[in-house]
């Protein structure tokens, strides 16, 4: 079985950092992507994470955007996903947690959310 591979790029517009995510998200790169979220959380009043290019994801992923919910929390900052396919939406379904992140349809949608 080939190494997953996740791709993580971050954008700034306006006073939100948009962080396009592509591939898949489990065990062996969460850490890096908890390590550039709570980064970013730290710098941002808004967080929006682009999963539309995300095909898999694991509990550990899971985990993960969990724990960066729970900063943004603490930090009163948002944090928004949007763009979600069937893969990452049917797992937050699962696991009864697509009504503990926001989620939007739209990276405007997701933008409009900091308001």
């Amino acid at each position: 079985m080939g190494k997953r591979v996740l791709e993580i790029s971050v954008r700034v517009v306006e006073r939100a950092t948009i962080v396009d995510l592509t591939g898949a998200i489990d065990l062996g790169n969460s850490p890096v992507l908890r390590a550039t979220l709570f980064e970013r959380v730290q710098t941002s009043s808004l967080v929006a994470l682009n999963m539309s290019d995300v095909r898999y994801i694991d509990s550990s992923g899971i985990a993960t955007l969990i724990e960066v919910l729970k900063k943004a929390r603490d930090s009163k900052k948002d944090l928004v996903l949007f763009g979600l396919g069937p893969a990452v939406y049917d797992v937050l379904k699962l696991t009864n947690l697509l009504g503990v992140f926001k989620v939007v349809d739209s990276e405007e949608r997701a933008l409009d959310a900091a308001v």
